[in-house]
C-alpha cells in the first residue's frame, strides 16, 4: 500500500500528498521508536494504577454501566478502569505526551496537510479498542474557520455548498502504543470518504451539538455505498501513524477478545494559524497547542 510511505521522512512529499487527496490518510510505519513508545505507556501505566494522580483530566467509560458519562479521573468508579475507557487531554498535564504527539517529525507531515503549522485541540488515550459506530470526526470538533452559510432551494431543502477550508482544517493521528491484534477492535475506515459533502445538522453548521449523529450516519453511509466506498482495517504495530483527513468516515471495530488491548494516542490538530490570538501556544516552528483547560463534565 503506498500509503505506508517512508516512515523517516521529516517532510511531505509530493506523492504522499496525493495520496491523502485521493483516500484521506496516510500510514506512517515504524515513525516512532520503542523507547518513544514504552515512555508514554509508563506514563499512562502511572496514571491506571493509582486514578487519583488523573487530577482534573477526565475520562470516558465506552462500555458497561457507566457508559456515556464522564468523570473527573480522580473521583470516577474505580472499576471503569479496568473496561474500555477514554482519557481525554493528558497532554495538558504531562510534557512527554504533548512532545510526542507534536514530535517535530510528525508535524512537518501535518504541516503539509493541513497547509499550516498544526496545533493540539484534543488528545484520547484508549487502553482498549473504542469501539465507537462510524463516525466523523468534525462532528465533535468542527474547524474554527469560517463556513459559508446554508442556502435553500426553491423547493426548501437545505443545501450544503462546497466549504473547503473548513473540509481541509482538521487532521487526526493515532500512533499505536503496541501492536493491533485483530481480535482487539482495530480502527475501521473508509478510503474516499473524506470527499462527501460535509453533513448540515439541524442549526444549519457541521458541529452535532443539537441532533445527535443518527441523521448525519445515514447520510455518510448512504453516499458511501452510491460511492462504492469499502471499510478497511487498520492493524498497526507499536510505533506506527495512522494520520486522517478530519472529514474521513471511520470508527472501531468490535472488540472479539476482551482480554486484548488496544493501547493508542489520539490527537486531533486544527490548524495553528485559525485559532483566537492568545488560544495557540508555541512549542516549535511546526507546533502548537490550544491554551484551555480540562474538559467539563457532562450535564
Amino acid at each position: 500500500m503506498f500509503g505506508s510511505g517512508n516512515s523517516k521522512r521529516e517532510e511531505l512529499t509530493r506523492e504522499q500528498k496525493a495520496f491523502w487527496d485521493e483516500n484521506g490518510y496516510l500510514i506512517l510505519a515504524s515513525f516512532f521508536e520503542p523507547t518513544e513508545v514504552d515512555a508514554v505507556n509508563a506514563i499512562v501505566d502511572r496514571r491506571m494504577a493509582d486514578p487519583s494522580s488523573f487530577g482534573q483530566a477526565t475520562v470516558d467509560p465506552l462500555h458497561g454501566q457507566y457508559a456515556g458519562q464522564r468523570f473527573r479521573g480522580a473521583e470516577a468508579p474505580r472499576e471503569i478502569f479496568q473496561g474500555p475507557i477514554k482519557i481525554n487531554d493528558l497532554f495538558l498535564d504531562e510534557p512527554e505526551v504533548l512532545n510526542f504527539a507534536l514530535s517535530e517529525r510528525l508535524t512537518r507531515i501535518l504541516s503539509g496537510l493541513l497547509d499550516g503549522a498544526p496545533l493540539v485541540c484534543n488528545s484520547l488515550n484508549f487502553i482498549w479498542g473504542s469501539g465507537q459506530p462510524d463516525h466523523v470526526d468534525s462532528w465533535f470538533m468542527p474547524p474554527p474557520v469560517p463556513t459559508q452559510p446554508a442556502k435553500r432551494s426553491f423547493w426548501g431543502r437545505v443545501k450544503a455548498p462546497e466549504s473547503p477550508q473548513f473540509n481541509d482544517r482538521l487532521a487526526v493521528s493515532s500512533i499505536c502504543l503496541e501492536d493491533v491484534h485483530p481480535d482487539a477492535g482495530p480502527l475501521v475506515y473508509y478510503p474516499g470518504s473524506h470527499k462527501i459533502p460535509p453533513f448540515r445538522f439541524s442549526h444549519g453548521g457541521f458541529a452535532a451539538l443539537q441532533d445527535g449523529t443518527s441523521k448525519s450516519s445515514d447520510y455518510v453511509h448512504a453516499e458511501m455505498q452510491k460511492a462504492g466506498l469499502r471499510r478497511e482495517e487498520f492493524l498497526g504495530k507499536a510505533g506506527d501513524v495512522f494520520l486522517w483527513h478530519g472529514q474521513l468516515v471511520h470508527g472501531g471495530s468490535a472488540i472479539k477478545d476482551p482480554t486484548r488491548t488496544r493501547k493508542t494516542l489520539v490527537t486531533h490538530y486544527w490548524r495553528a494559524a485559525d485559532v483566537q490570538p492568545g488560544k495557540a501556544v508555541k512549542v516549535h516552528e511546526t507546533g502548537y497547542y490550544e491554551k484551555r483547560g480540562h474538559q467539563a463534565l457532562k450535564e
